[in-house]
């Protein structure tokens, strides 16, 4: 991992909060995969597998539409954390996750994150705000899905996909977008003609 990767790392909100030592145990054993464009990072149903960062690129989280089709449940851009449910529940994959365009991922084995836990056991209270700042920003996102207008939530959806992405463009299917708030593709294209 490169300095530079690191102060990605260390500007995460949930990262950057933990006590250097429990974050020189997390790196401590991890190691970094360049994955290019459209390589699998995790498999949805797949065993726990301990935990992931992005380090550059973007990582989008995926899900299989009842029609086949797939939906981006969340994009992930450099410095974001994901796994960690299945690293602590042991239950499987939520989420297949790929690398849209080419993305350096930090991967820390479960073996190696339960070793690191029975060193600090503190480790799995950072775990646990992990996993909480996941359910709280999935319970706001259900919130705003029945209060609030088609166009706030499309117009937060790709203001968060820019943020994360670190551009103003966001490259996303009218699919995604739709799924993403909780409408139909034809209704998604409504409301982009209205902001444009």
């Amino acid at each position: 991992m490169t300095p530079a990767e690191l102060t990605v790392l260390q500007a995460d909100r949930w990262f950057g909060a933990m006590p250097p030592a429990r974050q020189a145990l997390l790196l401590r054993d991890a190691r970094v995969r360049t994955a290019a464009n459209g390589a699998s990072v995790q498999e949805l149903g797949g065993p726990p597998d301990g935990l992931k960062a992005v380090l550059s690129g973007e990582v989008r989280l995926v899900r299989s539409t009842a029609e086949g089709d797939e939906s981006v449940a969340a994009i992930l851009g450099p410095g974001a954390w994901f796994g960690g449910l299945s690293a602590v529940d042991g239950g499987p994959q939520t989420h297949d996750a790929f690398a849209f365009g080419p993305a350096r991922v930090l991967h820390l084995s479960q073996p190696a994150l339960e070793q690191a836990a029975a060193e600090a056991p503190m480790l799995w209270r950072d775990l646990a705000l992990l996993i909480a700042g996941f359910h709280r920003a999935s319970q706001t996102v259900v919130a705003q899905s029945l209060t609030q207008p088609i166009l706030v939530r499309l117009a937060r959806t790709l203001a968060g996909a820019a943020r994360t992405g670190g551009s103003d463009t966001v490259r996303l299917r009218q699919e995604d977008l739709a799924a993403m708030i909780g409408v139909s593709r034809p209704t998604i294209n409504k409301a982009l003609k209205q902001l444009e």
